[in-house]
């Protein structure tokens, strides 16, 4: 028996991934005027809720197999409908294009990515694989590919808009109506004024407490390490990196960093020790210039003390590690002093010995900022 009506999960799905991409172009517009840690932040929730709208297309696709729509009515110019049913399918096919182009320039970007600010985002495998130039070919391409995508998409749904207010107010046939809701039985565009206060209520009701903003002090910091072996010790450390901190102790749950190496910086103030860890088997920078940390939301652990749990991509593998450390807050400017130990095979860091002479493979990592407040 041919339907009247969609159904229910396929209005809901309808409306929901409506709401979506309605979030998405405001926030993909204003976000490359941010900066800082509001900047990622803003990056971040783009590519998640992206990600999140792929996901329900493909739903969305499997139950319109499983629970065909209703058929447009026999009324209806023949050229009329053969035009709906190919604005539908562009709206699907652009749909997909868009976040899968926007998944694929995530996938091949060095740039970090965590889903929702909490999870690992998942990736493409052979985009991320890549060696860093080709990375950087096609995280390049892919985003004009999703720029332009972009711009289409909201072509088409400017085209489905127009289309549906001529059926709701000018030709009053019902059509809009099958994709709305049921309220007491009757259908009513009542969803139609519902979504926008919806939508506010949602912004307002998911915007987190901020949490201050640091500026590191490069001249009184240091990210450095030291690893044992046979009896001898070598600390190191990373001359260059790019360091993003927003931490308040009040509301330590809304942290978010975001660290950078430069993995050719390295420095033990040894020539011979320098030049091994550049080589393929230890850092090998030719191959992976950066190191990242990035972690979301730190626990009390005591009278100024905290532990942040984040992931280091080390190698281009990326690992959970527990950070604890400790910060001091005085007049607007923050020491903190962190230390942790991680496995360097875990990561495909060197061998076990060097020159015959046996290496620890757990090896301390040791930081000290000092960063002054940006934000209240």
């Amino acid at each position: 028996m041919e339907r009247d009506d969609y159904t229910a999960v396929a209005k809901s799905l309808h409306w929901l991934i409506a709401l979506l991409i309605f979030i998405q172009f405001p926030l993909g517009w204003f976000m490359d005027d941010l900066s800082g840690l509001q900047k990622f932040q803003a990056f971040n929730w783009h590519k998640s809720i992206g990600i999140t709208v792929l996901a329900l297309m493909a739903l969305r696709l499997v139950w319109r197999l499983l629970c065909p729509v209703p058929t447009l009515p026999s009324s209806m110019p023949k050229l009329e409908r053969i035009a709906a049913h190919l604005g539908h399918s562009a709206l699907y096919v652009v749909i997909f294009l868009v976040t899968l182009a926007g998944w694929s320039m995530i996938s091949a970007s060095d740039k970090p990515s965590v889903l929702f600010q909490s999870f690992q985002f998942p990736m493409i495998p052979w985009l991320h694989s890549l060696s860093a130039d080709d990375k950087k070919a096609y995280a390049h391409l892919f985003g004009e590919a999703h720029e332009f995508l972009g711009y289409l998409l909201l072509m088409f749904i400017a085209i489905h808009v127009a289309a549906a207010l001529r059926h709701a107010f000018l030709l009053k046939d019902g059509i809009l109506a099958r994709m709305l809701p049921r309220f007491g039985g009757s259908k009513t565009p009542v969803a139609i004024m519902i979504l926008p206060v919806a939508l506010g209520f949602w912004i307002v009701g998911s915007s987190p407490a901020q949490a201050l903003e640091w500026s590191v002090n490069p001249q009184k910091s240091q990210i450095g390490f030291e690893a044992s072996g046979s009896g001898y010790t070598a600390n190191g450390t990373f001359n260059r990196y790019k360091a993003e901190i927003e931490f308040d102790p009040d509301i330590p749950g809304q942290t978010v960093v975001n660290v950078l190496l430069d993995m050719h910086s390295v420095s033990t103030g040894t020539t011979d020790v320098d030049q091994t860890l550049q080589s393929a088997d230890f850092f090998d920078p030719a191959k992976y210039p950066t190191a990242q940390f990035v972690a979301r939301s730190a626990k009390l652990d005591g009278d100024g003390k905290y532990v942040l749990n984040g992931r280091l991509t080390l190698k281009g593998i990326t690992k959970p590690i527990s950070l604890p450390f400790s910060i001091d807050i005085k007049s607007g400017n923050a020491t903190v002093k962190a230390e942790t130990v991680i496995n360097r095979f875990e990561f495909g860091v060197g061998p076990e010995s060097v020159a015959g002479l046996a290496v620890d493979k757990n090896v301390k990592l040791i930081i000290n900022l000092t960063a002054v407040k940006l934000t209240d």
